[in-house]
């Protein structure tokens, strides 16, 4: 019995680890809240907007794939005979909008904020369908950002083209410098640490998984992550007129997706480019002339984005620690270097053997 009992604790244990990594309600099944009459979900916040008395909600609850799901889609706001669209988004942040007085050339918005995080996964998993009258005209996003410090700026690009001054702290394009900066500049940046981008302009009738690969800037944990999920221009283009209305997207399952290969290895301080992480097989390294000694590392999470001004920001990814990848030496011209990497929650492990020669 007492064993029995034993595996029973260590597999519960497990099952908290696992879904302390995960984002809060990722199936969207606690609809807690209520906005102009309207079901809201407890952990994520909608772009609904307030505006001279009037209220105007963007997220609503649907039926998803399994349970209920969120759908958000741009939206006409206005009064007194002005009106803009504005983008339809649900965060973990909160979403904010300003406007002077009934000016829509003032008019700017964006998010603010996340939630406390330390964890680094490899992948977002989201399902999506995405319906509109222009969907081939707008992209829609799902973005994944962490980052530490705390980012500070006072004034945000409006419809205009130009600065409106409101203090905000932690807000996403302060924090996301290489790929959706603040034009206007940024008083204070927060330290990003973690990206995952995606947009695309398409049409989804039924459901499609898409996953997202997500980019690391710098070794350390983070203190700090936010998801957005838009139906449309937002975030790329700030207080863009290029929003429909109508364009939607509906969210269901999220899952962040951590990872136990390598993706980049590295002997003695310098890449090894004929490196596959993909093989448990023995692979074999021949050391360059006037080598001394064997350093070992591994890194993940490199890529390339590319941002709203069409460049390419770079990601370098962050190596592994010595509670991820572990590595017994071997001789060189004869037994095999052995590293075994396991996923940062502890749901798959890879061991690879490497033979180096001289």
């Amino acid at each position: 019995m007492k064993k029995i009992f034993g595996i029973v604790l260590l597999g519960l244990a497990m099952s908290v680890l696992a879904v302390a990594q995960q984002l809060p309600d990722p199936h969207f099944e606690n609809w807690t809240k209520v906005y102009n009459g309207d079901p809201q979900p407890a952990d994520w916040n909608g772009s609904n907007v307030t505006q001279v008395g009037l209220k105007f909600t963007f997220l609503y609850q649907k039926p998803g794939r399994t349970g209920h799901c969120l759908y958000v889609a741009d939206k006409s706001v206005g009064a007194l005979g002005i009106t803009a669209v504005g983008p339809g988004y649900v965060s973990l942040g909160k979403p904010w909008q300003y406007l002077k007085g009934l000016s829509v050339k003032s008019a700017t918005a964006g998010t603010e904020g996340g939630i406390p995080w330390k964890y680094r996964p490899d992948t977002m998993s989201v399902w999506i369908k995405r319906v509109g009258p222009a969907t081939d005209q707008e992209d829609f996003h799902l973005l994944y950002y962490s980052w530490t410090g705390t980012a500070k700026g006072s004034q945000y690009k409006n419809k205009a083209g130009k600065p409106t001054a409101t203090e905000r702290i932690n807000e996403e394009s302060d924090i996301r410098l290489a790929t959706d900066g603040n034009e206007c500049g940024t008083d204070q940046p927060g330290k990003q640490v973690a990206e995952g981008w995606y947009r695309a302009r398409a049409k989804y009738s039924e459901w499609k998984q898409i996953k997202v690969p997500i980019f690391y800037k710098s070794d350390g944990r983070p203190t700090m992550c936010n998801v957005i999920f838009s139906a449309g221009n937002y975030p790329a283009f700030r207080a863009n007129d290029g929003l429909y209305a109508d364009n939607a997207i509906y969210v269901d399952d999220v899952e962040l997706i951590y990872s136990s290969k390598i993706d980049k290895l590295t002997i003695n301080g310098k890449e090894w480019k004929g490196f596959n992480p993909n093989s448990e097989k023995e692979q074999t390294y021949k050391l360059p002339e006037g080598s001394e000694g064997v350093v070992i590392g591994g890194y993940r999470g490199i890529g390339t984005l590319t941002n709203v001004k069409g460049e390419k920001a770079r990601f370098n990814g962050r190596k592994l620690d010595k509670e991820e990848m572990t590595v017994v030496p071997g001789e060189v011209n004869g037994k095999p270097w052995v590293i075994t990497v396991k996923a940062e929650d502890g749901s798959s492990t890879h061991v690879y053997k490497l033979r180096i020669t001289n």
